[in-house]
């Protein structure tokens, strides 16, 4: 199964999601997803499997989260939040879904 999502609002902004293959660096390290602030995209590598996808897509909107509310984005900090932010989710299933729920009130 490979994950479909097209864009992601973060914010006041709107990112497109792109699936690409081989995505790098600049210095041509392989990366699971990547966000240009810029340009208001996200790539993410077609080829992870669907899990991998999912969580390179929050760590990719983490970034743009920080960005948009003025907060240092290091990636040393961004990693392992957005970590624990995935596994908060997927442990607290209740609690999402109550939050979601709510915002479809709106």
């Amino acid at each position: 199964m490979k994950l479909n999502i097209k864009n992601s609002r973060i914010g006041s902004s709107h990112y497109e999601v792109k699936y690409v293959d081989d995505l790098k660096d600049e210095r041509g390290k392989l990366l699971y997803g990547r966000i240009w602030q810029s340009s208001k995209i996200i790539k993410i590598d077609k080829n992870c499997c669907y899990e991998t996808q999912l969580q390179a897509l929050l760590h990719e909107n983490v970034h743009g989260i920080c960005w948009e509310y003025s907060i240092e984005d290091d990636e040393d900090m961004v990693e392992p939040f957005s970590n624990g932010l995935y596994a908060f989710i997927i442990n607290n299933p209740k609690l999402i879904k109550l939050i979601v729920s709510q915002a479809k009130r709106r």
